[in-house]
């Protein structure tokens, strides 16, 4: 009988070890919902994956993930999927940090350090057991609403709220800029406040028909209306 349970064990330990799928071909679980997947790029884009210590042409359904640095050249762009949660768009020259990706307590977090350059981010709605950020400089943003846009160039910051307020906080200052509204951050100090122009409004406008046009190249279908 003893013998006949250890081979029937062996049988159990062989079959588990030889059924479990290799990493190139496994199933996708849950927690790959907390990772951020390229959805689409134009142009050089490359990628320095924290975990392989290694720099790479960012390809389309790659992973990228906590720790990762993603850079775009004059003529790069890139748009990132957050599945299920959001959108966000990097224009040429524009260099990110992940800084952080990670979920804690049913509560997934979210920050990217934006080091140089142009960053929209669309959330398919406003946060929710989530919790959305992006730091440049001393300042770290923290998006209440569904649509902004990040630029970053030097020691100046502008932050652009289309849609929803977004909380800003540096050395223990807070400035709130709700719909239609401009945060600028120039060498580490807030500077005005003011209101969207037309111009903006123009560049949004483009932003809107540039992501459908992208979301209409891919081959997912998508919910989200831009």
């Amino acid at each position: 009988m003893k013998l006949n349970r250890s081979c029937l064990l062996g049988l159990v330990l062989t079959l588990t070890l030889f059924s479990k799928p290799s990493g190139c071909w496994a199933v996708p679980t849950e927690e790959d919902d907390s990772r951020l997947t390229v959805w689409w790029t134009s142009g050089p884009v490359t990628a320095y994956h924290d975990e392989r210590d290694e720099t790479a042409r960012l390809r389309i359904a790659e992973s990228v993930d906590d720790g990762d640095n993603i850079l775009t050249g004059a003529k790069g762009e890139a748009l990132l999927r957050l599945p299920g949660k959001a959108y966000i768009f990097l224009g040429p020259h524009t260099k990110i940090h992940i800084s952080r990706l990670r979920s804690e307590d049913k509560n997934l977090q979210v920050r990217l350090n934006l080091l140089t350059g142009d960053l929209w981010c669309q959330l398919d709605q406003a946060p929710q057991n989530m919790t959305f950020e992006v730091s440049m400089q001393s300042l770290i943003c923290r998006c209440h609403g569904i649509l902004f846009e990040a630029i970053r160039q030097k020691n100046a910051v502008r932050l652009n709220a289309f849609n929803g307020p977004v909380v800003t906080v540096s050395r223990g200052q807070v400035k709130i800029a709700k719909t239609g509204e401009v945060t600028q951050y120039i060498q580490d100090k807030f500077s005005y406040k003011h209101r969207l122009k037309n111009s903006d409004d123009d560049l949004l406008d483009q932003w809107k028909t540039h992501l459908a046009d992208i979301l209409a190249k891919t081959p997912v279908k998508n919910s989200v209306n831009p």
